[in-house]
């Protein structure tokens, strides 16, 4: 029996996308390539979750309490926030409300 020399993640790497260019299945192409289907596979996973799980960041987010209620105001918007208020009429291009919203954020 031949004994091969250990490969590393780019060898099979390249590997990968070889079988992936060929338009064999896994088995054909590692029946051509003298390769042990079941290493084949487990490379192929252990190496995918390597490079996925070492991509993962947590991330922590704040929630904040938004109240809203309705009103009789005559036609008009009040936005509220803490002390500040915003009264526009209920004409108001909602696109234009957003713009605004998204200005005091940043």
């Amino acid at each position: 029996m031949q004994q091969h020399q250990p490969r590393d993640i780019q060898d099979w790497l390249n590997l990968f996308e070889q079988q992936k260019q060929s338009g064999l299945t896994a088995v054909e192409f590692c029946r051509q390539q003298q390769i042990n289907v079941q290493t084949y596979y487990t490379r192929r996973r252990d190496i995918r979750l390597q490079r996925t799980s070492s991509k993962f960041v947590q991330v922590k987010r704040e929630v904040t309490k938004v109240e809203s209620y309705t009103e009789a105001t005559g036609g008009e918007l009040l936005l509220q926030l803490g002390n500040a208020q915003l009264t526009v009429p209920t004409t108001i291009n909602p696109h234009w409300v957003a713009t605004v919203i998204k200005a005091l954020v940043e």
